[in-house]
């Protein structure tokens, strides 16, 4: 049987640190981020490309971790019901 909340729990870790990682890949692009990706020179795809790719991995973290969330509440509910209705 499959343990949504231990499945849960698990994909709500692994959301955080695939969030970690990518906040260390932002603060590692440095003050000059934003002047990376929105230069229109040549060189500018290539340079910006790992600062982009990190706030896109942010940003599927945070849903991720959201969804996760939202079935550990399911389950917490869903268990608060069961017990009322056994007592």
């Amino acid at each position: 049987m499959i343990d949504p909340l231990g499945t849960s729990l698990q994909g709500a870790q692994a959301a955080l640190q695939s969030f970690d990682q990518a906040a260390t890949q932002i603060a590692k692009a440095g003050s000059n981020a934003v002047e990376q990706v929105t230069n229109t020179s040549a060189a500018a795809p290539a340079s910006g490309d790992g600062i982009v790719k990190a706030v896109v991995q942010a940003s599927q973290a945070e849903t991720n971790y959201s969804a996760n969330a939202k079935v550990i509440e399911t389950v917490d509910r869903l268990a608060g019901e069961t017990l009322d209705i056994l007592t």
